[in-house]
This record gives structure tokens, C-alpha cells and sequence, in this order.
């Protein structure tokens, strides 16, 4: 059984798998079932089960990393740059649509632009120290490989420190214009 390093990484994980597996037209995520053992916890769906130990869960939990500490072994540097761009398109759409009132899903807003910036912080993970650009080590996925293959200057330090520093921008900007939740 693959290993993951949160129950936040094994959700995207499963999440990804499904949607490679999926029809054109689903428009729902897939159920995913979380079983506690004494260590560990099971995350299934119909695309496959995880493990998530308790332990790397609570150091993750301790520093404030949501998807993992180190690099993660199931979600490659491409696909974390797809998923940052699909959370910030749902945040720009949001925080478009969001004026304040009473009733407006404000966390949507927030919770997108947290998890873009997040999964920047995760492709960057994927960058050696003084590298330029994300080795081809950092892609195994199909959507990663794909990913990078159509837009290989999106895996430069530059670009990558570039989106993740918008994204975290875009947040502090919501967060100054409507106070901080």
C-alpha cells in the first residue's frame, strides 16, 4: 500500500487518480472513506487506498506544512503546478463573486488561495538546492510529464517563486480588503 504524508496529500492523491479515470462530464468528487487503525489511518476511494501515518501527520500538523514534510512521493512537481493553477482559477472566481454579505462563502475564497500557494510551496520542493529549474526526477505522473512537457519555462525557480509569491499576495489582499476570518 503507497505511503502518504497527510490526510490532506492522500485526498489530493486520490482526487488526481480519480479525475484521470474519470468521464469528461463528472462534475463530483470521489467519496473518500478514512479507517483509523492504532498508527495509521486508510484513506480509500474507487480509485485505491493510502496509508497515512499518525506520526507524519501530527509533524506536519506541528509545523504548519498542510500536504506533507520533504517531498512527496505521490504527487510529482507538474502535478502540483496543475493543481495550484485549478485552486486559483476557483479562488479568482470566487473572490470575484464575493462583495461581503451576509451569507457569501468567504472560506471558499481563502481556502483556494491557500491551497494554490501551498501546492507552489510543494512543486518547489522539488527544486534542488541552487538548481534552476525542476530535473526531470521531479515528473513521473502523466499529468506531470504532460505538464512539463507543454510548458517547461512553469518549473523555472524564478516562475515557480513568481506564482507562489501571487498566490500568497491574492490571499493577504482579500484577507486587508475584508479583515481577517
Amino acid at each position: 500500500m503507497l505511503t502518504a504524508r497527510t490526510l490532506a496529500e492522500a485526498e489530493i492523491y486520490l482526487s488526481v487518480l480519480a479525475a484521470a479515470d474519470d468521464a469528461p462530464d463528472a462534475t463530483e468528487p470521489p467519496a473518500v472513506t478514512v479507517a483509523e487503525g492504532e498508527d495509521a489511518w486508510t484513506v480509500g476511494s474507487g480509485a485505491g487506498e493510502l496509508e497515512v501515518l499518525k506520526r507524519t501527520e501530527d509533524e506536519a500538523r506541528q509545523v504548519g506544512v498542510r500536504f506533507g514534510l520533504g517531498n512527496s512521493l505521490l504527487v510529482d512537481a507538474g502535478a502540483w503546478v496543475q493543481l495550484a493553477s485549478v485552486w486559483a482559477r476557483r479562488a479568482l472566481d470566487a473572490d470575484i463573486e464575493y462583495t461581503g454579505q451576509p451569507g457569501q462563502n468567504r472560506q471558499k475564497v481563502e481556502l483556494n488561495w491557500e491551497f494554490a500557494r501551498d501546492a507552489m510551496d510543494e512543486a518547489l520542493k522539488f527544486l534542488p538546492e541552487g538548481a534552476d529549474v525542476v530535473p526531470d526526477e521531479g515528473f513521473w505522473t502523466e499529468l506531470g510529464i504532460r505538464t512539463q512537457q507543454q510548458d517547461p519555462q512553469l518549473f523555472t525557480r524564478a516562475k515557480l517563486t513568481e506564482d507562489r509569491e501571487f498566490y500568497g499576495e491574492q490571499l493577504d489582499a482579500f484577507r486587508a480588503l475584508y479583515g481577517e476570518n
